[in-house]
């Protein structure tokens, strides 16, 4: 039951944050609030210092939570997302206390006690044992509160005193999340009041060859107005030398000779269901034991489908080389359905990988490149070894490197470099790597003359939609007349208009056959039925709408609804809510990162 309550995400609509925090508290035992300056320190936050034994003593807990779940050891880049998760809820622990404190909020025992007898956390009410005829039975629950043996009171009060601070602290920030009458009622027509329009339309495509004048200050003066459409974020640029981890002919040659020998295995009668758990590196095979069930030739790729096509009920064939690695196929059955041929096959995946003399020998040869080039430079180094020195595009601070995917311990190592330092060597799904800091571009606006011929089409363009506004606007007055859409297409000697109409569809700015045009969506949902709207603006043009039919607003099936549909707008607004002001106060937070002097992954 224990085990049950210890995996809840108490109340909190927030399950991220406390996904890690609830684990750190309630199964590690750790009290994460007073931490120790012991040891080499990873970091600080708001001043906190973390050391490297403790952060590791939160991903070992981890991980084996982890490993004891999915019943696997966790891979490298497993390894690498768990330390980031546990460090960022750290990060979040240190805002949420903040909170607290800033909201002076405090709990007593007595309210202990009271959420203990009359409030318990929704996994005891669903426990069966304490369930009389399908619900939850409180008398049952209060024998084992006073059961000395299961320790469920004191269990409860330690749990709900870890929470209820946090507890209050959310109807503190939701105190004034409301969701109006107005928001509902526009929630029900969205979902359940749709609209028949036929429209006119003046694409601002058929204006694009329009000459119009631009001088060079009207550019100048676009590029004042919308300074902050340039704005760019600080960036940094490496240079790096790669050591390979790609497998050697060694390597192949080793996946080459195991599947040999269970192809014998498999020919020679064992079981291939078993060889495939034994053997399969296909993800699915825990599930599945290698059996693919049937499939046609489109479904898998052609090598694999050549493969087992040719081979007849029964046979074992393969190795088959596949972008996936190696393949040994058993057909099992074959047959024809609405005259597609299928085949009925098990397979056994072993996968090319670097062996561990490949990666030992890559992290050695980038270990000791990288030692000689924070003494050289990176290029005499490389120069001197023969190693190629190659260059990133420049990157913002996002945890990314282009070309390299995600490495956040490399990321904040070049956001804290100065150019020409050289990194520790980083290990990545390319293989190691080591950095030197190339170039840093200050965080600041493009300049003018970078971006003057942006700001020339943007300027061409708001000319040209004038013209074309004004262009459609002749035909306002025949439109409010009530003249046909279609008698109205026909004045347009010009032939820059095009009539179409739009079948029953329901509220939103996306349109079918118009796209995104709010105006239009709002027109049609607001616009008495046989009224023709004024002129229209989209991105793409211009547009005058009559709506022919809308779906009459059923007052009744609304009042049903509106409650369900006002509770889950709440629940929306609340999360959106909750999200943005965890980022706020998140941001807020003093970090120092020195992960990467300890991680290379």
């Amino acid at each position: 039951m224990m085990s049950k309550m210890r995996e809840l995400s108490v109340v909190f609509l927030w399950v991220l944050v406390f996904a890690f925090l609830g684990l750190m508290v309630l199964e590690w035992g750790m009290d994460i609030t007073g931490i120790s300056t012991r040891g080499n320190v990873i970091g600080k936050i708001d001043g906190r210092k973390i050391t490297y034994e403790e952060f590791m003593k939160l991903v070992r807990n981890a991980a084996a939570n982890e490993q004891q779940r999915t019943g696997k050891p966790l891979d490298e880049e497993a390894q690498r997302k768990l330390r980031n998760q546990i460090w960022e809820s750290l990060i979040q622990q240190a805002a949420l206390e903040k909170e607290l404190k800033k909201h002076h909020i405090q709990i007593s025992e007595k309210e202990v006690a009271y959420h203990v007898l009359n409030n318990p956390p929704k996994d005891i009410r669903e426990a069966e044992a304490l369930k009389t005829d399908g619900k939850f039975d409180f008398e049952k629950y209060r024998q084992a509160l006073r059961d000395p043996q299961l320790n469920l009171a004191e269990q409860l009060g330690e749990f709900i005193r870890q929470n209820l601070p946090y507890q209050k602290l959310q109807e503190v920030i939701l105190a004034g999340v409301l969701v109006t009458e107005e928001e509902v009622k526009a929630e029900y027509m969205s979902r359940h009041v749709k609209a028949r329009i036929e429209y006119l339309y003046f694409p601002l495509s058929k204006f694009t060859k329009t000459p119009v004048d631009v001088t060079d200050a009207e550019v100048k003066a676009y590029y004042n107005a919308h300074k902050e459409d340039f704005k760019v974020e600080e960036k940094r640029k490496l240079n790096y030398v790669l050591f390979s981890t790609e497998p050697t002919s060694e390597d192949s040659a080793r996946v080459y000779k195991l599947a040999e020998d269970i192809l014998d295995q498999a020919r020679s009668g064992a079981d291939f269901s078993k060889l495939a758990d034994e053997y399969s590196e296909d993800p699915s095979v825990s599930q599945n034991h290698g059996d693919l069930g049937f499939f046609n030739r489109q479904t898998m790729v052609k090598e694999f489908s050549d493969a087992a096509f040719a081979a007849k009920p029964g046979e074992i064939v393969g190795p088959v080389k596949t972008r996936f690695g190696l393949h040994i196929i058993k057909v099992i059955e074959r047959k024809v359905e609405k005259g597609v041929p299928q085949v009925h096959a098990a397979h056994i995946l072993l996968k090319f990988e670097p062996s561990y003399r490949t990666l030992d020998t890559a992290m050695n040869l980038a270990t000791n490149f990288a030692e000689e080039a924070k003494d050289d430079g990176l290029k005499p180094a490389a120069d001197r070894l023969g190693y190629k020195i190659e260059q990133t595009p420049e990157f913002a601070r996002r945890n990314f490197i282009p070309g390299f995917g995600v490495l956040p311990e490399a990321v904040a190592w070049a956001f804290d470099a100065d150019v020409g330092d050289v990194s520790n060597p980083y290990r990545t799904n390319r293989g190691y790597v080591v950095f030197e800091l190339a170039e840093v571009h200050p965080a600041g606006y493009r300049p003018f003359e970078e971006v003057k011929s942006i700001c020339k089409n943007r300027v061409e363009t708001e000319k040209r939609k004038a013209l074309l506004r004004q262009y459609a606007e002749r035909f306002q007055q025949a439109v409010q007349s009530g003249q046909s859409f279609a008698k109205i297409l026909a004045q347009d000697t010009a032939h820059i208009a095009m009539y179409d109409s739009v079948n029953y569809f329901p509220m939103d700015v996306i349109v079918p056959k118009i796209g995104r045009a709010p105006a239009v969506a709002a027109a049609a949902f607001q616009l008495p039925v046989k009224q023709p709207s004024g002129l229209l603006e989209s991105d793409r043009g211009f547009y005058y709408i009559r709506v022919l039919d809308r779906t009459p607003f059923d007052q009744e099936d609304y009042t049903k609804r509106r409650d369900q549909i006002r509770n889950f707008l709440l629940r929306q607004k609340q999360q959106e809510v909750l999200a943005d002001w965890l980022d706020r106060i998140t941001k807020n937070v003093k970090v120092e990162d020195y992960r990467y002097k300890f991680f290379r992954s």
